[in-house]
């Protein structure tokens, strides 16, 4: 059975069990992928929405929700020879086998629900990157395919769909590639010179912006911004362009670096620098429901707690853990 059908079958018994209940527990599942609530507060939740004897469709859901999503994720690793290609396969095969007949003794002898990390009973995956996933707000980093599949299959099934198919995965991860593309190129753009080919496309970020003030900067010729495809001769024929010797284009660049202005060293893109860019450029985020959480998320980050509060936040962190040793002692 595939994925799709293994999370399709697994949602609809748990829809089935839990009836009106669906749309809390699918609240509280949204919160737990945003990190504002623990795997722990979310499987207590989960217990108190279902039974004892169906709380085990609550592992289930879980379990084919993240094997759904590595399965996207390890499709788009590239193939690798022919020979390690058919040595992994076969260890796929063993490896789902295996998993099948755990999954099947599992379920005919426990129906009861056992605390456990679903992460423990996925299947295997070799990532794009070779490396170890975790939140993306943790390491700073783009959310990769598996997490927005997640995100997106809540939200599908808040609205009422079923399913979400991986086209639809790829398509929003190449927006999201291009809409942060395009911020960042704003925000260099605005703290830094460039240059503009055929009056459209920026590049050379970073380019020292010539002075306007010396005499010879109007008559310097650049012929990197125009890319015309052929030239006009004398006798009035079309012939290909040639692109300038080496010679030539050294100094070209020469004589561009000696007019240009040379400021003091930026050091990296800061909030401020963002923010500014975003009030500027209110059309780099087209959506309004986006741009306003964005816009509050960097005035957010730009609040610093002052020492006292730090040391507060750490008194209460401390009365915290001290509270739940106790009551684990009494419970014991």
């Amino acid at each position: 059975m595939s994925g799709s059908l293994d999370l399709s079958s697994a949602r609809k018994q748990l829809q089935d069990t839990l009836g009106d209940d669906m749309t809390a527990y699918l609240q509280n599942l949204k919160l737990w992928f945003k990190q504002k609530i623990s795997k722990e507060d979310f499987d207590l939740e989960a217990r108190k929405l279902l039974t004892e004897n169906t709380v085990h469709l609550h592992n289930e859901f879980l379990l084919a929700i993240m094997s759904r999503c590595q399965s996207l994720s390890t499709s788009l690793v590239p193939r690798e020879s022919s020979v390690s290609g058919r040595v992994s396969e076969q260890s796929r095969i063993k490896q789902k086998s295996k998993l099948r007949r755990k999954s099947t003794s599992s379920r005919s002898t426990l129906q009861k629900f056992v605390p456990s990390n679903p992460v423990n009973f996925a299947p295997l995956a070799t990532y794009k990157g070779g490396e170890e996933i975790n939140f993306a707000t943790r390491e700073l980093a783009v959310p990769d395919i598996s997490m927005v599949q997640g995100r997106m299959l809540v939200c599908a099934w808040e609205t009422g769909l079923e399913d979400v198919s991986d086209t639809a995965v790829k398509l929003i991860m190449h927006a999201i590639e291009n809409q942060l593309k395009n911020i960042i190129s704003q925000v260099l753009s605005k703290r830094s010179g460039y240059k503009v080919r055929e009056k459209k496309f920026k590049y050379a970020m970073g380019t020292q912006v010539l002075n306007p003030y010396l005499r010879h900067t109007s008559q310097i010729d650049d012929t990197s911004t125009e890319s015309e495809a052929t030239s006009i001769t004398a006798n009035a024929l079309h012939i290909p362009c040639r692109k300038p010797p080496f010679d030539i284009g050294s100094a070209q660049a020469a004589e561009q670096l000696s007019t240009a202005q040379f400021p003091a060293s930026k050091g990296p893109v800061t909030l401020f620098e963002l923010l500014e860019t975003l009030q500027l450029y209110r059309s780099s985020i087209a959506s309004h429901s986006v741009y306003a959480p964005a816009i509050e998320r960097v005035i957010h980050k730009l609040w610093h707690p002052s020492r006292e509060e730090i040391n507060q936040e750490h008194i209460h962190h401390q009365e915290v853990t001290i509270k739940q040793l106790h009551s684990q002692s009494v419970i014991r």
